[in-house]
């Protein structure tokens, strides 16, 4: 139970990113994001921050269940469809985003701009479902 209570506490933290993922972008149009050096830096730090809280929760919940720390982020998404925490399928829509944490990151390649604009719905969209499925899972009452 004190494990629940540890990994509910990180959940909240992800909602908070999520939050102000959500305030960051509500009426932004890709004109404002574009032009808006401000905006980008923080939307690309916010999705960041997601997608790390989220790796985190998914490692923690691993570790709970004796299975140890994913490989990657990626696969932290694919182990959790495989103790039958999240559905596979959610998983293979969700675990993509820890690519764009990379590219954001670490710029393997050049960011381009539009795609992440693009990413944000699919990001809020991902993230509100998962928000949910860990929240049902460990019962945070979320």
């Amino acid at each position: 139970m004190l494990d629940n209570i540890v990994i509910c506490r990180k959940l909240a933290v992800l909602i908070s990113y999520y939050k102000e993922l959500q305030e960051l972008t509500g009426n932004l149009t890709l004109d404002e994001y574009l032009n808006t050096l401000q905006a980008k830096r923080a939307i690309e730090r916010e999705i960041q921050l997601i997608v790390e809280c989220a790796t985190d929760i998914n490692n923690m919940i691993l570790k709970k269940l004796k299975q140890g720390p994913s490989q990657d982020y990626f696969n932290s998404f694919i182990n959790l469809a495989e103790n039958n925490i999240i559905p596979m399928d959610f998983a293979l829509i969700i675990a993509p985003s820890t690519g764009l944490r990379n590219i954001l990151v670490h710029e393997y390649q050049q960011v381009d701009d539009k795609i992440v604009y693009h990413s944000i719905t699919k990001v809020l969209n991902s993230y509100r479902e998962y928000i949910k499925l860990i929240s049902d899972y460990l019962d945070c009452g979320v």
